[in-house]
């Protein structure tokens, strides 16, 4: 009997052994003067019902992000310069039903009259110094004030809202992994939330993260997060806004993180959303669907 009992209490200790060992630290690794390219690619398909007019909108969207490492801290955490060095943008459909093509590679004079040109290319070149922490969560931002601060132009007013600092860094948020902060089996769960504020409403996030283990990609060992969110609107501040609410919404992805590295490696992000509401006499029903892809390089 009492060998019995031994044998078990060993065998115990072997599987919380074994248990420990199978857990892993997931660390961003950031060494100063490391250089890499984000690509991003988003595709959306927006299917508007507005009063008694319907319209599709088809917009494809690629940008390329160059980023230095420009200081590490002794906690992990890193300031890093990403810098916009191409824009590609495609838009089809629409109310006005009109097509537009933007590629900051081509010259200025063969896209002078280009509307989209005149809002995406001074964006090329622009710097943002972001402060991220050894888990990936955005500490603090700060974009070029010369986008937001120059004189007031429809433009400028699109800079503002898409580059301020808060904006800025939510937009940063939803694209970027946050690791978890103890060591991870595989099934373990974690999730972060962030939201971003507005006059006009915002929206409160809550991104839900699984780890799916170790997986073998193009010869490289992996780890795979499997990832949900879901979205709250934030009521707006302004007394005449439409009011709106989410009908329906379903998200689902898969990003890559190189542990080996300390950098993600890649990831694709889908989701699905129905927003209804009432602006003025007309009813709105909004779908729109979103398949976001980002690769590290």
């Amino acid at each position: 009997m009492k060998f019995s009992v031994l044998g078990g209490m060993i065998l115990c200790l072997l599987l919380w052994t074994v248990e420990v060992h199978a857990q892993k630290t997931l660390r961003m690794k950031f060494v100063q003067g490391a250089k890499s390219t984000i690509s991003l690619v988003n595709k959306t398909v927006v299917d508007t019902e507005f009063g008694e007019n319907n319209n599709k909108t088809n917009l494809t969207m690629a940008m390329d992000l160059y980023q230095t490492v420009k200081e590490v801290k002794s906690d992990g955490s890193a300031v890093v310069i990403q810098e916009l060095s191409r824009i590609q943008m495609e838009s089809a459909g629409g109310f006005v039903g009109v097509a537009l093509k933007f590629d900051s590679k081509n010259s200025k004079e063969e896209d002078e009259a280009n509307a989209l040109s005149q809002v995406l290319r001074p964006l090329i070149g622009a710097e943002f110094k972001v402060t991220y922490s050894d888990r990936g969560v955005v500490l603090d931002v700060e974009p070029p004030t010369d986008l937001t601060n120059s004189p007031t132009t429809a433009s400028t007013t699109v800079y503002q809202q898409m580059f301020g600092k808060e904006s800025f860094k939510s937009m940063l948020s939803q694209s970027s992994v946050v690791l978890p902060e103890k060591p991870v089996s595989e099934g373990a769960k974690w999730e972060t939330k962030f939201s971003s504020a507005a006059q006009a409403g915002g929206a409160a996030v809550t991104v839900s993260y699984v780890y799916a283990g170790t997986v073998q990609v193009d010869g490289k060992e992996l780890e795979q997060l499997n990832v949900t969110m879901v979205v709250k609107l934030l009521e707006s501040k302004l007394p005449d806004a439409p009011r709106l609410n989410i009908k329906k919404q379903a998200s689902s992805g898969t990003m890559y993180f190189d542990n080996q590295a300390g950098a993600m490696s890649h990831s694709e992000i889908k989701q699905l959303m129905q927003i209804e509401g009432q602006i003025g006499a007309m009813s709105l029903l909004q779908q729109t669907m979103t398949d976001v892809i980002t690769t590290v390089k």
